[in-house]
């Protein structure tokens, strides 16, 4: 069954479809230390959305679906905002801002510190919306 939207509706629908940005870096004030007040570092964001499957019959315009613009917008006004100083409030922050929008059902977000260690280091949250 679907919807005048193209897009599956909840009782028709099997499974869900993903939208991803991975490894995006971006450069952020962020830390708890004192040594990482005052200064950037690299950041690298890997965002998973789970979304209501996309009809093969759907419209083929962006207004059909889930923009990847969301995740951008999203990660750069917390980026811009008040400071934040635990990568987990970031990642629970930047969850409950995509799963306000309507066809997010679930967001699976990583964060990783590039500049603390020779490799990376941050937390990985999984969310669902409660709808």
């Amino acid at each position: 069954m679907l919807e005048s939207s193209g897009r599956a509706s909840e009782v028709g629908a099997v499974g869900a479809d993903r939208i991803f940005l991975r490894d995006h870096v971006a450069e952020v004030e962020i830390g708890a230390y004192a040594e990482e007040f005052g200064r950037r570092q690299r950041l690298r964001f890997s965002v998973e959305l789970e979304v209501a499957p996309f009809a093969a019959d759907a419209p083929d315009e962006e207004a059909s679906v889930v923009s990847y613009d969301l995740i951008l917008h999203a990660i750069r006004d917390l980026a811009a905002g008040p400071r934040i100083k635990l990568l987990e409030t970031f990642a629970a922050r930047l969850a409950a801002r995509l799963l306000a929008h309507r066809g997010v059902l679930a967001a699976r977000i990583r964060i990783e510190k590039l500049d603390r260690t020779s490799g990376a280091l941050g937390v990985e949250i999984e969310r669902r919306a409660l709808r």
